[in-house]
């Protein structure tokens, strides 16, 4: 493999969205890990939610004591307070994380809203990782607000988004349609595969079978560059769930997702994402 060829992708500079939710506590380990590797700057970004806030500042809000089920009205410096204790928690952590990882990283709070404050904290980032869900439980293999909206809006060129318990590991598999912006899923896969081992696996995606040849010579001439190990699967006029199931069966480890795919629409792109049950990055 080719070391300075390789350097043509490089992340400097890191933002995670932590709220103490499980899947954020992936999020912030992940965050620690790929800083490490790529020898980036991090900024661990705690929201307090004015949103919440306001609510709680409105009469009729009320909530109900978990133990003695008795219905009382919602404190404002309560919720302040919990929210206070909350960040000083994931600090702690972050910081004993960051002297572990022996990475160049900062804790911050913000207070407003939570889409906003993220997006504007990652404008000048590499990479924005976010947890896969929030809190509700309810929402565990759906996209929760944050990440939704991370992969919605104007965010950096790569989204992570990962669930509780889950890592970027190889294999890498990535899904390649020809595309400029394919072209670049391609890169960064590339940088994946130099700092995690095993080849990489590109997925053609094509609407016809006569498309399959001209996709696999583009993809094998930009990854020539590299002079990476790979291989390549195949599925012709994809659908969702099909191509769902060929990352499932491949069992890959981390997915590398163009935001837009050539066939579908942004809000199929995020169906894929929650049809996956692995670490994803969306590259735009």
């Amino acid at each position: 493999m080719n070391e300075n060829k390789g350097s043509l992708v490089t992340i400097r500079r890191i933002v995670v969205a932590v709220d103490a939710s499980p899947h954020s506590q992936a999020a912030l380990e992940a965050a620690i890990d790929m800083a490490s590797r790529f020898e980036a700057e991090l900024l661990a970004l705690f929201v307090e939610d004015i949103d919440v806030l306001r609510a709680a500042e409105l009469p009729f809000a009320h909530e109900v004591g978990e133990h003695s089920a008795l219905r009382r009205r919602v404190e404002l410096s309560g919720i302040e307070r919990n929210l206070r204790a909350r960040s000083r928690r994931i600090e702690e952590a972050f910081q004993t994380l960051a002297r572990q990882g022996s990475i160049r990283g900062r804790f911050r709070v913000a207070r407003g809203n939570v889409r906003t404050e993220i997006q504007s904290a990652a404008q000048d980032a590499d990479v924005l990782i976010v947890g896969r869900a929030g809190w509700s439980p309810v929402r565990r293999r759906r996209l929760g607000s944050t990440a939704r909206a991370a992969c919605s809006g104007d965010a950096p060129g790569v989204t992570v988004i990962l669930r509780e318990g889950e890592r970027i590991v190889a294999p890498v598999l990535v899904v390649y349609d020809g595309s400029a912006l394919g072209d670049h899923a391609l890169d960064i896969s590339v940088a994946l595969v130099e700092r995690l081992g095993h080849p990489l696996t590109v997925l053609l995606l094509a609407d016809r079978s006569a498309q399959i040849e001209a996709l696999r010579e583009r993809a094998t001439a930009h990854l020539h560059l590299y002079g990476v190990i790979r291989r390549y699967l195949v599925l012709v006029a994809p659908s969702v769930s099909a191509i769902g199931e060929a990352i499932r069966g491949f069992g890959a480890g981390t997915l590398v997702l163009p935001a837009k795919l050539a066939s579908f629409n942004g809000e199929v792109t995020l169906g894929l994402i929650e049809a996956v049950e692995l670490p994803v990055l969306l590259v735009r």
